[in-house]
């Protein structure tokens, strides 16, 4: 697992101030998945996940996060790239937060990404044990991306995009 986290000064137009943080977890040998489409069980699976964040969110006096479309979209290319690279990442990040600066009026992004649990439980769990991932699901956000792929060999690997409009 990993996160990664990148905010845009609303004071400075076009100055963006990085927070990178990185914290790595085993990566899982997988091999490559051509599938493009979601599937019924994967969609359950993100729903399951942005329910629990919510859960987890109120739970601690915070604002439920809305489910913003094209995080989502961002969410589940990363995530087909992940399959594709055969290991967790946050490559192109910037990209991603950009077009989210852009297209959706993002102040700010943050994103989550782990690989090999095997439901929506396991990984909150998992992310919520880790400073910096518990930092992005309980922080200053507004909207979320989920994403959650199978590869062919039958290991999720998932995205979470935050941003705050």
């Amino acid at each position: 697992m990993s996160f990664f986290t990148l905010r845009r000064s609303s004071l400075l137009l076009g100055t963006t101030l990085i927070v990178l943080f990185f914290s790595s977890c085993s990566k899982d040998d997988s091999t490559i998945d051509d599938t493009d489409t979601v599937t019924t069980e994967e969609a359950i699976l993100e729903n399951e996940i942005l329910e629990l964040v919510n859960a987890h969110r109120n739970s601690i006096g915070k604002n439920s996060l809305a489910l913003n479309n094209r995080a989502s979209e961002l969410a589940q290319e990363h995530t087909l790239y992940m399959i594709n690279k055969g290991g967790i990442s946050h490559d192109n990040f910037n990209e991603r937060a950009d077009i989210l600066f852009q297209e959706e009026n993002a102040y700010s992004v943050g994103e989550n990404v782990a690989a090999g649990y095997a439901t929506a439980q396991s990984v909150m769990t998992g992310w919520l044990n880790s400073t910096g991932h518990r930092d992005n699901i309980e922080g200053d956000y507004t909207h979320i991306g989920v994403s959650a792929i199978k590869n062919s060999s039958g290991t999720y690997y998932y995205t979470q995009l935050f941003l705050k409009k």
